[in-house]
């Protein structure tokens, strides 16, 4: 009996299995049968198996730039360089960047030449290329092919103009984006760039002023100035010696003098900072050369005008009967005790004057004279007493501009234009990195002002 139960049961499930088997068309399960080469992302990370990504290329860019030394340091923060060093760029993908050109250009790696604040400087050519590869620390990393190009920062006359734009206005230091690209303005993206602030971003500056050899010739020039300046103070280098005295026993500074001096030192403190920035050695031009010489032609036409003058015996100017050699205060205090003696003796001969009888005209004739000489005196302290209070400034500019004790309008007009060219001058040194181009007609005008000055002293000549 069991084995009849159970012979029932097993031809039940036969017949089950194979009605549900003609329930499903044949094509489905041909395609239930058909083995799947790969699972996707979505079953996959169902399954709880975590994908494999597929690495990413880095884009084209400059990575890195340094100077050229023997231990190379590739990951640093700040890069300082100058003139004359050699610098080293790594591009990353240089053969993408080419093939992502519209213009296919017709240049190799050979032809790079170096870009600085995007501006191209076809004088600097590579110097040689290295090619290698470098794994980055990205998940997961990615291997690149680094391009390496050094460059020698030379200034030839085929990089001026690009020297000229990043020297100009020059700072001790100035930060630049370095990148490099061909010489028809293709250049490559650089990630050394202005705009980021964060630590990935290196910075690369640029020695415009070197400090050690900007503190020697400082220190060369300025010794020199002050020396200068000591002997204007005590000795005749740019005094007129022909002039009279002035109240504290000195001769007046002469115009011409230290117009020639002015231009001397602006020369040669213009030649030397232009040789600090730019390393050029010729930078003198027609224009400076015609500046010195008007201002030393003035000079030595003033000297012929003043060495024909006749010099009058004890003609010494209006010199105080003081001692100028002591503190000013003490010289004007003196002075001032002076100008009262004499302004009572001024009145004494007034009150005595009308004691005389109008009769006795020699007596009043000798009064009258007597009056006269106190009231030169008295003008003469006042005057003494006005020099003596002015600050030391004052009295510079007084001598440069006043002649036989009044200002002049020629020799207004000439220190006017000598500080206006000088203003310019030096502007133009700053800016443009080269000595001013004066017109001839600039040129000239200041020959007629030179010329004017010289003229005016020869009818005193004359007179005297």
């Amino acid at each position: 009996m069991k084995q009849e139960h159970l012979s029932q049961c097993l031809s039940l499930l036969v017949g089950f299995c194979a009605t549900l088997a003609l329930q499903f068309p044949s094509e489905l399960l041909g395609a239930e049968q058909t083995p799947v080469p790969s699972a996707t992302p979505a079953a996959t990370g169902a399954a709880g198996i975590s994908p494999t990504p597929s690495p990413t290329p880095e884009p084209f860019t400059v990575r890195r730039a340094g100077v050229h030394k023997w231990t190379e340091q590739r990951h640093v923060w700040e890069t300082y360089a100058q003139r004359g060093d050699e610098i080293w760029v790594d591009i990353i993908n240089f053969k993408d960047w080419v093939n992502s050109l519209e213009k296919k250009p017709d240049h190799q790696i050979n032809d790079l030449i170096l870009y600085l604040d995007h501006i191209p400087m076809p004088g600097i050519s590579r110097i040689y290329v290295h090619e290698r590869k470098e794994w980055n620390d990205k998940v997961p990393p990615v291997q690149s092919p680094v391009t390496t190009v050094g460059f020698s920062l030379v200034r030839n006359d085929t990089s001026k103009p690009g020297w000229s734009h990043l020297l100009n206005q020059p700072v001790f230091k100035r930060r630049v984006i370095v990148s490099a690209g061909f010489p028809n303005g293709e250049e490559i993206p650089s990630e050394l760039t202005l705009d980021k602030v964060t630590g990935e971003d290196q910075q690369f500056y640029l020695t415009i002023i070197p400090k050690f050899r900007t503190a020697f010739g400082l220190i060369v020039i300025l010794g020199a100035l002050i020396a200068f300046l000591a002997l204007a103070r005590h000795t005749h280098i740019i005094r007129d010696a022909g002039a009279p005295r002035r109240p504290d026993g000195q001769r007046p500074y002469s115009l011409a003098r230290g117009q020639m001096a002015f231009w001397f030192f602006l020369a040669i403190a213009s030649y030397f900072f232009l040789w600090i920035v730019t390393g050029d050695m010729d930078t003198l031009n027609s224009s400076v050369l015609a500046l010195i010489g008007i201002s030393a032609g003035t000079a030595l036409g003033s000297a012929f005008v003043d060495a024909a003058k006749p010099v009058p015996a004890g003609s010494s100017g209006n010199q105080p009967i003081v001692d100028v050699t002591r503190p000013h205060l003490e010289v004007l205090a003196e002075l001032t005790q002076l100008r009262a003696d004499t302004q009572k003796e001024l009145e004494a001969l007034q009150k005595a004057r009308t004691l005389i009888s109008p009769s006795d005209k020699h007596a009043l004739d000798d009064n009258e004279q007597q009056q006269n000489e106190v009231r030169e005196r008295l003008a003469n302290y006042r005057w003494q007493s006005a020099y003596f209070a002015w600050p030391t400034w004052k009295g510079v500019m007084y001598d440069l501009l006043a002649e036989n004790n009044l200002i002049s309008f020629h020799r207004f007009q000439i220190f006017v234009w000598t500080l206006i060219l000088g203003i310019m001058f030096v502007a133009n040194v700053y800016n443009e990195l080269a000595m001013p181009e004066f017109s001839a007609t600039l040129l000239g005008l200041l020959g007629i002002s030179a010329g004017t000055y010289v003229g005016f002293k020869l009818p005193e000549t004359k007179a005297q």
